[in-house]
């Protein structure tokens, strides 16, 4: 059995997203399409804008087979945890390949610099201790370093999805996953891209073809959340509907929904070194933080005026929810250093993907959470702590959908799988 990964939030679901499924079982010959999906909360340091069980549906509507989800410690950490996290579920559930999205789309571009990035030879670390000791931010030192031996590596350091990329290289040349990489050329708006193309509103006009970027699409919804048909044309059908009904039923969640829960949590602090516990933060961030605890937070306020040349929005962002989380970095270092997932959590699933998951029952070595009430029973002390990590996460973003849309928010140890035929 064919079994090929993906690696993605779906935050929403788009015409690109569809694309690169369809990419991914060309490319493979794939019986089974599995994706590891971000949960609750997303890489950027955000909650994502509808809940993983929509975003779950919606994948299995557009041809994936199997959803596994990315515990909080990963879908929350920096692109090197996030792809570790990543590539470590699929390794365990079997896949023979995974592929990616790059603006480069040139695997034998991405290779020889994600060696240099894992190897780190004398030359680079030099550079780069110089860069970062002359006060330049760790992007912004190590593009430097990375320069200073291949010159012609610039266009793969300045873009999203190529820095993702080599995350991906990395882990698996550092961990020795031996999954096979595939990149597909990301087409369509740059992955920032705020706002839909001038005919965003055509319909008709506009190509089926056409691939948005996910932050256009967040933006939108944000600014006109009862207009989602609107956003029809950049999403395949069954996306689009979901989405609507999604919404209608449940308010998204945005970063200003966490404002006041980090502002009493800061207001419970009594020195910054209990806030440089928690993963991302650091004591320097700490104390900055630390001091401007009194004033009014509004988060997306907040996190921009605690910006420096050094500290960078998304660190920021990550380490403040990471506050709010309470997920500390020995949590963090003690997820990551797991040889093999703690386990790996089943959204939803179609029936193509019954015989692996039949395999993996009997041969696997990592607990299958299908129904989230019986983990205590399958898993040892310290991994179902690191689910419960989870449950608080998920239960969490319930509460906050729940109170903006005053409806009365579920248990997430009752939900069940999805199903899709």
């Amino acid at each position: 059995m064919n079994v090929t990964g993906i690696i993605a939030e779906f935050n929403p679901f788009h015409n690109g997203h569809a694309y690169l499924l369809q990419k991914a079982r060309a490319i493979t010959g794939a019986d089974i399409l599995v994706v590891v999906m971000s949960g609750s909360f997303v890489q950027r340091g955000a909650p994502a804008i509808v809940s993983k069980y929509a975003r779950a549906k919606t994948a299995l509507c557009c041809g994936a087979d199997l959803i596994a989800e990315l515990p909080v410690f990963a879908s929350c950490a920096s692109a090197e945890y996030f792809a570790e996290g990543a590539l470590r579920i699929l390794r365990d559930l079997g896949a023979d390949s995974f592929v990616f999205g790059s603006e480069s789309g040139d695997l034998s571009a991405l290779l020889p610099l994600s060696g240099l990035l894992c190897d780190e030879p004398a030359a680079y670390k030099k550079h780069l201790r110089d860069g970062l000791s002359s006060g330049k931010c760790f992007p912004a030192a190590r593009r430097e370093a990375v320069l200073a031996l291949l010159p012609d590596a610039a266009p793969l350091l300045d873009t999203p999805n190529n820095l993702l990329a080599l995350e991906y290289l990395k882990a698996c040349r550092r961990r020795g996953f031996s999954l096979r990489p595939h990149t597909v050329a990301r087409l369509g708006s740059p992955y920032l891209e705020s706002t839909l193309p001038a005919d965003e509103l055509s319909g008709e006009s506009l190509s089926s073809h056409f691939f948005p970027s996910a932050s256009a699409l967040r933006s939108y919804i944000r600014t006109d959340a009862p207009g989602q048909t609107k956003l029809l044309p950049y999403m395949p059908a069954a996306a689009g509907e979901i989405l609507a009904k999604e919404i209608a039923g449940h308010t998204p969640v945005y970063e200003s929904d966490l404002s006041s829960l980090l502002a009493w949590q800061l207001l419970q602090c009594s020195s910054p070194a209990e806030l440089a516990v928690y993963a991302d933060m650091g004591n320097g961030l700490a104390a900055r933080v630390f001091a401007k605890r009194y004033q009014p937070i509004r988060l997306p306020d907040f996190i921009m005026d605690l910006k420096t040349k050094e500290l960078t929005h998304t660190r920021i962002s990550r380490a403040l929810l990471h506050t709010v989380l309470q997920i500390r970095s020995e949590e963090q270092e003690a997820f990551r250093a797991m040889p093999r997932s703690p386990y790996v959590r089943i959204l939803g699933m179609r029936p193509a993907a019954q015989p692996l998951l039949a395999r993996l029952k009997k041969e696997g070595d990592v607990p299958l959470i299908l129904r989230p009430a019986r983990a205590k029973k399958l898993l040892p002390p310290q991994a179902y702590h690191f689910f419960m990590k989870d449950i608080a996460a998920a239960q969490l973003y319930r509460q906050l959908s729940s109170t903006r849309s005053h409806l009365t928010s579920a248990c997430e140890f009752t939900h069940e799988i999805i199903r899709r035929e």
